[in-house]
């Protein structure tokens, strides 16, 4: 069983060989992708939810003037499409591409409804759930006025904790800069200016912030 279909919440509560058998019955297919190649385009319509089985994955959304904004990054057990899969007619608002070579399983929307799974049907709807929340969140985020008030916000609520009482970021810092909505640069200063206050100090991707 690959990683990715252990660590996914899809499954969450079902023993292993309980989903190993489902998915030979769901019609599932699996692909393998290059970083840089696209899983699913915008503005194109999906009837199947996608789950990261290995490598990373990354959601941008072009806006009106070409710059594109990260809006999601998933790494193994991570679901993809399954809010514009259960769409009657809605289209990809973004594109969804592989930021390593990553794999990817897809099961038909049509066959997760109709698989009699209690179970895997509490699972979805919970995942739709929480991506509500977490847009919730992202609005927040983006609502805030400066890039410190941004990048704290984001380090409180999303920054997955690492050991140190640091919170661990998936982003470059280009890419981090894309998600809060902010230039590169505008971001490095801003990192600058907190670490010369004695307020952040950073190892790679992870954080510390005085007081956390």
């Amino acid at each position: 069983m690959e990683d990715g279909i252990a660590r996914c919440a899809l499954f969450a509560g079902m023993h292993m060989e309980e989903v190993e058998s489902l998915l030979g019955r769901l019609a599932c297919t699996r692909r393998q992708y290059e970083k840089g190649e696209v899983l699913l385009h915008a503005g194109y319509e999906n009837r199947s939810i996608g789950i990261v089985l290995y490598g990373e994955i990354e959601a941008m959304k072009l806006a009106a003037d070409g710059t594109q904004f990260l809006t999601a990054h998933m790494g193994p057990g991570g679901v993809f499409g399954d809010v514009l899969a259960g769409s009657r007619s809605t289209k990809s608002p973004v594109t969804v591409a592989a930021a390593s070579r990553a794999g990817a399983l897809w099961m038909p929307f049509s066959e997760l409804v109709g698989c009699g799974q209690a179970r895997l049907l509490q699972n979805y709807i919970a995942l739709i759930s929480d991506k509500y929340f977490s847009l919730d969140r992202r609005i927040e985020l983006l609502l805030r006025r400066s890039v410190r008030e941004k990048l704290f916000y984001y380090l409180k609520t999303e920054a997955a904790p690492a050991p140190g009482g640091g919170r661990r970021t998936p982003f470059t810092r280009a890419a981090l800069a894309s998600y809060l909505g902010c230039e590169r640069s505008a971001l490095c200063r801003e990192i600058g200016r907190l670490r010369r206050e004695g307020l952040l100090r950073t190892q790679g991707r992870v954080f510390f912030l005085a007081g956390m």
